[in-house]
């Protein structure tokens, strides 16, 4: 609440939101929201809560997770941009479903062998180097793991959304099993090649952009795929689109930043090869309505 000092009004930072927030929790509450508080601990509070079932931690100063082992009742936990070094403290919280342990600095997958209900797990912009140790999350569909250290993939194979974008691969491999992946994130990386993809059948999203491929192959097979973003990389041989042309659910594609964007008919050409696109790049494909 704001307060007038000398006929000024005073508007009460986040810190203090969050203070009174932190004092007005009840130990039968079912979420609690203690955003960007800068905090630098979990507070007494948080640790004793007995029914809490959505916990948001988010921007605060937090290095340490371990107090929360004994939110046995917990479901989503966010703890985006905090201080966390290591995930710790939650082999107890079988209960989760979501994690969200973005922007921290941490270096190894681990400490989550008791989540086994999880669906969502977002670790976007740590420092891992390895997809390990989430194998036994059977129940997966969304994995972010965008702007990490990556240079490998690991098998889950009930993922619907994979995000490894802005990593380290160099190649696509040990994708074969995720035959129900929708949605697969690969941009800025050093892929050379389309491979890998052949049991991928479900795709409707590929994201292949930002990377140094120069020619465009094995997706033909991909009879569900909307959207094809393929800007920024090396392709130069029109005849390629003829592989997204089986595609009649083809509704997006981007190809700027390729040597076939210099053609002055880039955009009527990419029309009358893959007609069923509505939009090229940003804007609208020639023809649409």
């Amino acid at each position: 609440m704001a307060s007038i000092a000398r006929g000024v009004a005073t508007i009460p930072s986040d810190e203090d939101v969050v203070s009174e927030r932190i004092q007005e929790i009840g130990e039968d509450d079912l979420e609690v929201d203690l955003t960007h508080g800068r905090l630098k601990a979990i507070p007494e509070v948080v640790t004793s809560l007995t029914k809490v079932e959505v916990l948001s931690l988010r921007q605060n100063l937090i290095p340490d997770m371990a107090p929360l082992s004994g939110l046995v009742t917990l479901r989503e936990l966010d703890l985006y941009d905090n201080e966390l070094t290591i995930v710790a403290g939650l082999g107890n919280l079988t209960q989760l479903t979501s994690i969200d342990l973005s922007f921290n600095h941490i270096t190894t997958i681990s400490g989550l062998e008791g989540v086994v209900q999880l669906k969502s797990l977002f670790l976007i912009q740590n420092k891992i180097s390895k997809i390990e140790n989430i194998s036994h999350f059977t129940q997966l569909t969304m994995l972010e793991l965008g702007a990490n250290r990556i240079r490998g993939l690991e098998k889950l194979t009930n993922l619907k959304v994979l995000s490894v974008q802005n990593n380290r691969l160099g190649k696509l491999e040990g994708l074969e099993c995720l035959v129900q992946l929708e949605e697969l994130y690969v941009s800025f990386n050093g892929i050379k090649t389309i491979e890998g993809l052949e049991t991928l059948v479900n795709l409707t999203t590929l994201d292949l952009a930002n990377n140094r491929i120069k020619r465009l192959q094995n997706v033909s097979h991909m009879l569900k795929l909307e959207d094809f973003w393929f800007n920024n990389n090396q392709l130069d041989q029109w005849d390629d689109l003829s592989h997204l042309s089986p595609i009649t659910t083809l509704r997006t594609v981007y190809f700027e930043a390729n040597p076939i964007a210099k053609d002055t008919q880039y955009r009527m050409k990419i029309k009358r090869a893959l007609p069923c696109v509505t939009q090229i790049d940003a804007t609208m494909a020639p023809g649409t309505a």
